[in-house]
C-alpha cells in the first residue's frame, strides 16, 4: 500500500474494516498522524462515510491484512532447517 491509495473501496472492504474496528475496546482512542485522535465509534463512522480519515483507516487495515499473508505458515516454519 502506498500514499496514493486509489483502490475502489467496496462495501465488503468497508464491512471488513468496520468488523476489525469493532473488536477494539470502545474506550480506546486511535491517533491518526496529524489528523488527531478518534474514538472507535468516530472511526467506524468515518470509514462508512469514506472521508479522508476513513480512507486512511482502510489503507492501514488492508496493509496489515496484506502483511499477514507474507508470514510463513506453520508448515513452512516446521520444514525450515534448524541450526
Amino acid at each position: 500500500m502506498d500514499n496514493n491509495f486509489t483502490q475502489e473501496i467496496t462495501q465488503e472492504i468497508i464491512d471488513l474494516v468496520v468488523a476489525r474496528l469493532e473488536t477494539i475496546p470502545k474506550n480506546v482512542e486511535v491517533s491518526i498522524g496529524g489528523e488527531g485522535s478518534f474514538t472507535i465509534e468516530d472511526l467506524i463512522e468515518r470509514v462508512k462515510r469514506q472521508d479522508e480519515v476513513g480512507k486512511k483507516m482502510v489503507e492501514v487495515q488492508l496493509a496489515y491484512i496484506y502483511s499477514l499473508s507474507k508470514l510463513p505458515t506453520q508448515q513452512e516454519s516446521s520444514n525450515a532447517p534448524h541450526n
